[in-house]
């Protein structure tokens, strides 16, 4: 148990709230824009970026699992962190480059009522 709650505070954990945010923008870009190609292009970026979290936390709940089993094996866990450390800087920049791809393919009007949450 203290293994995971450990995994969890040092690797930023596999919770669904990327998910719940990508669910809710999705749901604000139906509201604010017109059902048409630049639309259907938003949602597909909105559809990838759900994919790559997805991909994520389950690579998260593995590295978990091998680290967990590191423990109790006296495995090599530099190994393991050093993976998970990768895999977790591919992920933000991923992210973000999903984030920029998103700017782009909105305008500054569409941008501030789809994520006028965010702003406040």
């Amino acid at each position: 148990m203290l293994v995971a709650l450990f995994t969890i505070l040092i690797l930023g954990g596999g919770g669904s709230g990327m998910l719940d945010f990508i669910a809710v923008t999705q749901d604000d870009v139906k509201a604010v824009m017109e059902k048409d190609d630049r639309r259907k292009q938003v949602l597909a970026t909105l559809k990838a970026m759900k994919k790559r979290v997805t991909a994520h936390n389950k690579a998260f709940k593995q590295t978990s699992k091998d680290l967990d089993k590191a423990l109790s094996t006296d495995a090599d866990i530099d190994a393991i962190w050093e993976a998970s450390f990768a895999l977790r800087i591919k992920y933000n920049g991923d992210m973000l480059d999903m984030r920029f791809q998103l700017r782009d393919q909105l305008t500054r009007d569409e941008w501030q009522q789809i994520f006028a949450s965010e702003q406040a």
